[in-house]
């Protein structure tokens, strides 16, 4: 029985892997055709080198840092904020007639158009990449917890209404505890959001930060490391998307099929 489970692992793993390496062996492929110039296309053993010279000298330590500070309190703020008011517009029509104008003529608007604006109010650093980190998460969040909360079953509602529940009891026990699904969901766009605009941010309106160090990197040419402190955005950003998925999978074991589904990904 444990041969076979680890038998799977092993096949599960290596059918996760083998995509990536057909990518670089692909990559490889067409920077030994020349089919692009490898001054502007490195090759992979070129990107790695670069990599490994960012982190020996601790330049891109502290760029990530400061960009996960960024994209993070962007991140619990929009969440924080989004929660609220998407329980707000599930619980008040009045609220609901008042903001969905808002919402709904936000929505699809480029957030990254409106980095200039918040460098003009904000300056330059780090309020105005958190502003637009914020604005970023703030919808899905609001669009999941008003799914979730609008979605819970009136049973539910009634039966604890039934057995003396306030209205406050109701949000936390039974609307909230519903709609977490939907809210760690709305989590897991966020934050995929959060990186993309605090890069943003950083190339436009900043003096650091991985996006400012990509911006110049590109500026002078050097492209390998331009390559590198990408890599290294992209391993941060799987591994956070990757801990949004255990955490999620944790706090949903009392629901079974999002909990099973959630754990499926992260083993």
């Amino acid at each position: 029985m444990h041969l076979k489970m680890g038998g799977t692992s092993t096949i599960r793993w290596i059918g996760r892997v083998a995509p990536l390496l057909l990518f670089g062996a692909l990559w490889q492929f067409v920077c030994s055709a020349h089919v692009v110039d490898t001054e502007f296309l490195p090759t992979p053993a070129m990107v790695v080198a670069a990599m490994g010279d960012l982190l020996s000298g601790g330049e891109i330590a502290g760029n990530i840092f400061i960009t996960l500070f960024r994209a993070g309190a962007g991140l619990i703020l929009g969440s924080l904020c989004g929660v609220w008011i998407g329980l707000m517009m599930a619980r008040s029509d009045k609220f609901k007639a008042y903001v969905t104008p808002i919402v709904g003529g936000t929505y699809s608007l480029p957030k990254s158009a409106l980095i200039p604006l918040f460098a003009l109010w904000f300056g330059i650093g780090n309020l105005t990449a958190i502003a637009a980190v914020f604005l970023a998460c703030l919808l899905p969040m609001i669009v999941n917890t008003y799914h979730g909360v609008v979605t819970t079953p009136k049973v539910l509602i009634w039966s604890a209404e039934a057995l003396g529940t306030t209205d406050r009891e109701l949000l936390s026990r039974i609307f909230l505890r519903n709609a977490l699904p939907d809210i760690l969901t709305g989590l897991r766009i966020a934050l995929g959001f959060s990186f993309v605009l605090a890069i943003s941010a950083e190339m436009i309106a900043s003096t650091n930060g991985v996006g400012k160090l990509i911006f110049m990197y590109g500026e002078n040419g050097t492209y390998a490391y331009m390559f590198a402190a990408i890599a290294c955005v992209v391993i941060v950003a799987f591994l956070a998307d990757r801990l949004v998925l255990l955490v999620t999978g944790r706090l949903l074991t009392w629901h079974e099929s999002a909990g099973a589904a959630y754990e499926r990904r992260v083993s």
